[in-house]
């Protein structure tokens, strides 16, 4: 096999294992409704997390950056925790209303109005970063990114309240390929050149990459999140 041949072997399979991040619903349960009425306001707020549930990217280049730039890793995961919760918030209500069960997103403290409301609400159990690096350059599922939470549906009315669902999600970066695969021959082959190289657009990117990173699991759960949402309406018949 020429090395042609084999580099578009490794891209093909690499492509294939970028379809496996891993993404399930666990813990469900679920509770009759107050009455058949559909809920006439749907309202989420941004996931609770504590900062020590935090895990930041553990990748040696970006514990440098951290110690260079003199900013505090909690103060890091405080904002990577507050993005997060942001960003799924904001797509969940989006996702939702798409689908006709308009939805807003409501800071915490917030209180929503209405007579008969079904309230999204829940907290971060876990949000790693894993190591970008490893990722970057082995790929294949080293280094790998989590985001875990605990959602529950409250319905509340001027009959009283009920918890309508309740369930766990879970989102990885699974078995997204590496630059030692998907990379140019250098990368494929030296390894050390395209490390090199990789590692410095790491450094580079300082907190925006560490902020952004998780993005794609806030998409994976918003879905999650949405699709459980969405079928207890279709069960309870609230069309749209």
């Amino acid at each position: 096999m020429n090395s042609m041949t084999f580099r578009t072997v490794l891209f093909s399979f690499a492509i294939i294992a970028a379809g496996c991040a891993g993404a399930k619903v666990t813990g469900q349960s679920e509770q009759a409704p107050i009455g058949t009425a559909r809920p006439s306001a749907v309202v989420i707020y941004p996931f609770a997390v504590s900062p020590s549930e935090v895990t930041l990217n553990q990748g040696f280049f970006q514990k440098a950056y951290v110690a260079m730039s003199g900013e505090n890793q909690t103060d890091q995961q405080v904002q990577l925790a507050d993005q997060t919760a942001q960003n799924v918030c904001v797509q969940v209500a989006a996702n939702l209303t798409n689908k006709g069960i308009t939805t807003t997103c409501l800071g915490r403290g917030t209180p929503p109005t209405g007579s008969n409301v079904l309230i999204i609400d829940g907290n971060f159990t876990d949000i790693n970063e894993g190591n970008r690096l490893r990722r970057m350059v082995i790929g294949l599922g080293a280094g790998q990114s989590t985001l875990d939470t605990a959602v529950q549906a409250y319905q509340r009315t001027d009959q009283g309240s009920q918890q309508l669902m309740d369930f766990s999600t879970h989102a990885d970066s699974g078995y997204m390929p590496g630059a030692g695969i998907t990379g140019p021959a250098g990368a494929a082959a030296g390894g050390a050149t395209a490390a090199a190289s990789l590692a410095v657009n790491v450094a580079a990117g300082g907190v925006k990459n560490v902020t952004s990173s998780t993005g794609f699991l806030a998409d994976k759960t918003a879905k999650q999140i949405v699709d459980q949402v969405s079928g207890y309406y279709a069960k309870q018949g609230w069309g749209a």
